[in-house]
Order: structure tokens, then sequence, then C-alpha cells
């Protein structure tokens, strides 16, 4: 699974920051002018995936930049050196799926333009006592004609003694999810829910959490400070974007980790 709304809101944020620098003329923006865009979300358990991309023109209307092919890219979880192989047009991907561990410091480097492009994260540790108040979850029928009922919130709750930072995510198991209520006046499809929660150690559902029924993942990530930061400044101002937050040398965008539990929740009509 993805996390597929936050990092489309990135994704738009990088966008903008890459039509900003585009338009700048000073030596900053100078220095990364011909610097490509990376975007690589380490999660332990996953395969490493790093996707390349040149910047976009000011007039270009293509969601993403050309992705770019042909890349030497050298990958080293703190134990080996690894060099990632294109799986597709300017994505580059492990075989293995154990080399994301808590606690070691990854990075990457390639050469482009003739200069070497890298980054580097730390892996956060993996949540600790990720817990449940019940793993069940009745949900009311929202419809207008529907017998009210009470509904009981679940609580989550972890040990964040570090103040680290966090993202909730609800998947659900069934391809085609079965609809809570008939639809009445709501056409939307299913699709995963995320939560981005900061620096806290709960989170409560809400009567509104869950539109389908099902057995749902509850994926807990604990999340990286660039993370976080770029999540922050995506919530900005697309006119205040001159010291984009990234930690790609001779380049853009991000290469950040992740380290996640799981709990299975159990959500029914009631």
């Amino acid at each position: 699974m993805e996390i597929t709304t936050t990092l489309k809101k990135i994704f738009f944020y990088l966008v903008l920051v890459i039509v900003s620098s585009s338009c700048k003329k000073d030596g900053g923006d100078n220095a990364i002018a011909d610097g490509p865009v990376i975007e690589s979300y380490l999660t332990n358990g996953k395969a490493v995936s790093l996707k390349v991309y040149e910047q976009k023109g000011l007039l270009d209307t293509a969601k993403y930049g050309a992705a770019i092919s042909g890349l030497a890219i050298t990958f080293n979880n703190g134990v080996k050196n690894i060099t990632l192989q294109e799986s597709s047009k300017g994505t580059y991907t492990s075989s293995e799926t154990d080399l994301i561990i808590a606690g070691n410091t990854c990075s990457f480097n390639f050469a482009y333009n003739g200069k070497t492009t890298s980054g580097e994260t730390s892996v956060p540790s993996t949540p600790v006592s990720f817990t449940a108040s019940a793993l069940q979850q009745g949900v009311p029928n929202p419809d207008p004609d529907s017998t009210s009922t009470t509904f009981v919130p679940v609580d989550f709750s972890w040990n964040n003694n570090e103040k680290g930072y966090y993202l909730m995510v609800f998947e659900n198991h069934d391809k085609t999810p079965n609809r809570i209520g008939s639809g009445f006046g709501r056409r939307n499809g299913y699709q995963d829910r995320e939560e981005y929660l900061g620096q806290v150690s709960t989170y409560k559902t809400q009567s509104r959490s869950f539109e389908f029924s099902g057995y749902y993942n509850v994926y807990l990530y604990h999340i990286n400070i660039e993370y976080n930061n770029i999540v922050n400044s995506s919530s900005t101002s697309s006119l205040n974007l001159t010291n984009p937050p990234t930690n790609i040398k001779n380049g853009l965008g991000i290469f950040t980790a992740m380290s996640r539990s799981s709990l299975v929740l159990y959500v029914y009509e009631q």
C-alpha cells in the first residue's frame, strides 16, 4: 500500500517549488536549476524505490517532469552498498525487502549533469506499544431516514516519549468495500483514509471516519523530520517558496524513511 493522499499533496508542493525556482535568477536557484527531482519513501518490509524526474518547465502542463532513465544509482542502508535496478523508466528499485532497518542511516548517490546528486536519511524506530481500545468499530447508518444510534470511538495509543512524528493510514482489505448505508447523497468511491497526526501518542476515531465496512489494516507510521517539514510546507502559500525544504544535494525533492506497525480493525454498520 502507499500513502497516496499525503504523497499527492507533497508532489503538488514540489511542482510549485520547481516552477517557482525556474522563475528565479539568483545564484542559489541556479545551483539547482539543472538538478533532478527525487521522490523516495523508504519503509520497513518493502523494497527500496527511488523515482527520478527532470524539473518541469514553467509552461509544462504534464503532471511530472520527464523521467530520467539510465542512471547508475548506489544505495547504502548503513550495512551494505547495492546498485538499484531500473524497474521502469525513471524508477529504480531493489529486489530485497529487508534493507530498511530501524536506527540505520540510508543514503544514495548518482552522477547527473556533471554533478553528484545525493541524499541521506535516518530510519525512525518502529512504533512501540501500538494498541487499540477495541478491534471492532460500529458505525451508525448515516442516511437521513435511519434510526439514530450512539457512536463509540476506538482509541489508538502508542509510546511517544521521544516526541516523534506520526501518520496513520486505514486500508480496507476488500477490493470493492461495501458502503455503510444506502449511499444517499454520497457518490465518492472508496479510498484509503490518511491522518497526519504530528507529535502525539493517541488518536480517536470519529463518526465520519468510515464510509465503508469490512476489515481494515491500520498502519501507524513513525515518520522523519524531513517528511514532516515538507508536509507542513505544502500547506503554506505557494507565494512563499523561496527556501523549499529538501534533503537532496544538487537536486530537489525528498528522500525519507519511515517505520510502521499495524493492527486489524473490523468496521461494521450498527
